[in-house]
């Protein structure tokens, strides 16, 4: 049996979210949940923030994921743009719009997926709000805190870090997530190789741990995966003043998706899908190479150029140049098709 939002009322229904977040709901600090705004001190350091806008029929849709996994993507989505900096995530504020088919228990889901991830993530949520609306939509801010350098400047990741003579990697097999998503609409969800895909789509994991490593050793250029590899890297490109050139053959495509999709759409999809929050890095090759672990390869995928400012090029293994059919998402232009 479902239940209507309107047999809670607003305020009924913000303590049963803040009841269902668990040990994910900052209760300790100044002013916890429950009052006009949260307070907390922040640790040394500076303090990075960003905010992000997840909305049903865009973002994800009911045929291709629940909203407990609606409810993950959201902290991950915005944890990631912290490690794309090489912050440190600390606490989130949460407003929801719920949509006029969303139930009691759907929210329930959306809670226990957000409370799921910020525990996966080492973060809590600070606070929120919620409305009725005619979209289904989650906007988290999430707060973090970057480390000072001896100069005291912070220790950031930034797009206009790049410069000639870099190389550029890629965290993770990118690509996975769109391959999971391409699974899921050719209803091959059954298939056990296809696990390890939907996970990739579903429950993304944003690379904290990597961002900070990377900006404590001295990478000075960085940035996540959201709209495709090809996509994201146009913006380093364009915001460094740089070209970039891509190996397509040294992409690090996951097993599943070749042995499922075969290796000319995993290529496509590593290159033009997105929301995989893998981080992309730019920085001497030696200190890139220093940052892969044995769980989280980081692999060299291609190289920063003095020529062709603000474009980003692949060449195939062949030597010719490569386009794929995508080269990533545009929140405003494909809005009306989504993902």
């Amino acid at each position: 049996m479902t239940h209507s939002l309107d047999d809670l009322g607003e305020f009924s229904l913000i303590d049963r979210i803040v009841g269902r977040l668990g040990d994910a709901a900052a209760r300790d600090i100044l002013v916890p949940p429950g009052d006009d705004a949260a307070v907390w001190l922040p640790p040394p350091g500076a303090t990075v923030a960003t905010i992000d806008v997840l909305t049903e029929g865009t973002h994800w849709r009911r045929d291709t994921m629940t909203l407990g996994d609606a409810g993950w993507r959201a902290v991950a989505a915005n944890v990631s743009d912290l490690a794309a900096m090489g912050a440190l995530p600390e606490m989130l504020l949460v407003g929801m719009t719920l949509g006029p088919d969303v139930t009691v228990e759907d929210v329930d889901a959306l809670a226990e997926g957000m409370a799921s991830a910020c525990r996966a993530h080492h973060v809590r949520i600070a606070g929120g709000d919620l409305v009725r609306g005619a979209t289904t939509s989650v906007s988290i801010a999430a707060y973090g805190t970057a480390r000072m350098r001896r100069d005291g400047t912070p220790a950031l990741l930034r797009r206009s870090g790049a410069r000639p003579g870099d190389r550029v990697a890629v965290s993770g097999t990118p690509g996975a997530s769109a391959a999971g998503l391409a699974l899921i609409e050719a209803g091959r969800t059954a298939e056990r190789a296809a696990e390890p895909l939907l996970r990739a789509h579903r429950h993304p994991r944003a690379r904290v741990a990597l961002g900070q490593s990377a900006a404590a050793a001295g990478v000075l250029c960085g940035m996540d995966v959201s709209d495709g590899v090809l996509q994201d890297l146009g913006h380093i490109a364009r915001a460094s003043r740089v070209g970039i050139q891509v190996a397509a053959g040294s992409l690090p495509l996951h097993p599943a998706a070749l042995d499922l999709l075969g290796a000319h759409a995993a290529l496509d999809l590593a290159l033009g899908g997105g929301e995989d929050f893998e981080l992309l890095l730019c920085g001497p090759g030696e200190l890139l190479g220093s940052l892969s672990r044995t769980d989280l390869p980081v692999t060299l995928i291609g190289r920063v150029v003095a020529e062709h400012p603000g474009e980003v090029t692949v060449w195939g293994e062949d030597g010719a140049p490569y386009e794929p059919p995508r080269r990533g998402w545009d929140q405003i232009r494909q809005a009306a098709r989504p993902r």
